[in-house]
């Protein structure tokens, strides 16, 4: 489970900001909100609002930059641009239950290391003398052989390990190969979810499936140019898109040419619900609004909070104002700003804002007060006064 996670000098970001996802138990509203843990207690969800354009997305890329170095890939992110420094720091701290074969917590400091101060220690000796001598550019555990060092490679398996368990998409890119791939085991316990999240969330699909009739006869040809136009990076990924199909009235028909572009995003989106819901794990998606009814949106959110989910975590970002609730929804820390001046990106939480230095209470139209601006992070376009000058 995440607990924080941090970003500094990293795209639109200068000064350090932080995501805080530890749960504030003084508040008593809505525990089932809340994963509760020996080591900690986080948060199920978050959601990140703000104007376009200050760093909603940065920070998902953060998280996907993140996880590329844990897991040894390469990413093509950047520092900021405006800053001198080419150095970017992300951090993140999460919560990994580790236990003997008695069943007692163990919390031990594997191993620490500065680069720049050279600073390192580690209760292995041998692990200890060569942290300084391994390459500064990568970390230890891509750097050095872990099983040398008992130490390193338990580190090894832990940080992996929750890489792995981080999942970041975008809505306006997310194609649904996942859920194609779950589909495929018709009378496994996932794809029936699948295909009953499906059901609920559109008014007209009687049932849907993987059916690998409706590619028996398909013959799709597209030169490159057209290709690259419609973002269609491989064929037979595109005719497997072609094998889902949603009943409608008993009559069995593609999904990809009869269903409407929010039922398709629901589909593509549906095998990663399913997956961290089952699993664990963080799941970031990028305007999860884009395309979908805001009740489904709300729906989603309510999914991850529900008592029924102990293991799962989901941040989106969004613009939909409809899930500014917290008289039936969120907690306050759950909800976040992005906002930005001539001299930063700002990164901060409704839970700064209090009852008494703003009026902000549990039982507040968060509505109101965001759209008059009092939580900042909201744009003033004045389209109507360059038409007038024009």
């Amino acid at each position: 489970m995440l607990i924080r996670f941090t970003v500094e000098n990293f795209q639109v970001f200068g000064p350090e900001v932080e995501l805080n996802m530890e749960a504030d138990l003084r508040t008593k509203k809505f525990r089932s909100n809340i994963i509760m843990d020996t080591q900690g207690n986080t948060i199920k969800t978050a959601a990140i609002y703000g104007p376009n354009n200050t760093g909603k997305t940065c920070l998902l890329n953060a998280v996907r930059a993140y996880k590329a170095v844990l897991l040894n890939k390469s990413f093509n992110f950047r520092s900021n641009l405006f800053t001198d420094s080419p150095s970017i720091k992300i951090g993140a701290e999460f919560l990994q239950l580790t236990v003997d074969q008695y069943g007692n917590e163990l919390k031990n400091s594997f191993f620490s290391r500065n680069a720049q101060t050279k600073v390192a220690n580690s209760s292995c000796e041998k692990l200890r003398d060569v942290i300084n001598l391994s390459s500064k550019d990568n970390i230890l555990i891509n750097t050095l052989d872990a099983s040398e060092f008992p130490l390193l490679h338990e580190a090894k398996d832990v940080l992996r390990g929750f890489a792995e368990s981080i999942t970041v998409l975008s809505m306006q890119s997310l194609q649904p190969y996942k859920t194609i791939e779950m589909l495929k085991d018709q009378n496994c316990k996932e794809a029936k979810q699948i295909v009953e999240l499906i059901k609920h969330a559109d008014l007209d699909i009687d049932d849907f499936r993987y059916d690998e009739k409706f590619a028996e006869n398909i013959s799709i040809e597209i030169d490159e140019e057209d290709q690259k136009a419609k973002g269609i990076h491989n064929i037979d990924k595109l005719v497997e898109m072609f094998k889902l199909a949603s009943i409608h009235k008993g009559k069995s028909l593609p999904s990809i040419l009869f269903d409407s572009l929010g039922t398709k995003k629901i589909v593509s989106l549906a095998g990663y619900l399913v997956e961290h819901l089952n699993k664990g794990g963080c799941l970031f998606i990028d305007e999860l609004d884009s395309g979908i009814h805001f009740k489904l949106s709300r729906a989603i959110v309510s999914l991850f909070n529900s008592s029924l989910n102990d293991k799962a975590q989901m941040v989106i970002t969004t613009h939909d104002s409809s899930l500014l609730d917290i008289k039936t929804l969120f907690r306050k820390e759950q909800l976040w700003f992005t906002d930005k001046d001539q001299n930063q990106t700002y990164l901060y939480s409704l839970s700064s804002f209090t009852a008494q230095n703003s009026g902000i209470r549990l039982d507040s139209d968060l509505y109101d007060h965001y759209s008059k601006g009092l939580l900042g992070a909201l744009p003033d376009p004045s389209l109507i006064d360059m038409l007038i000058n024009i």
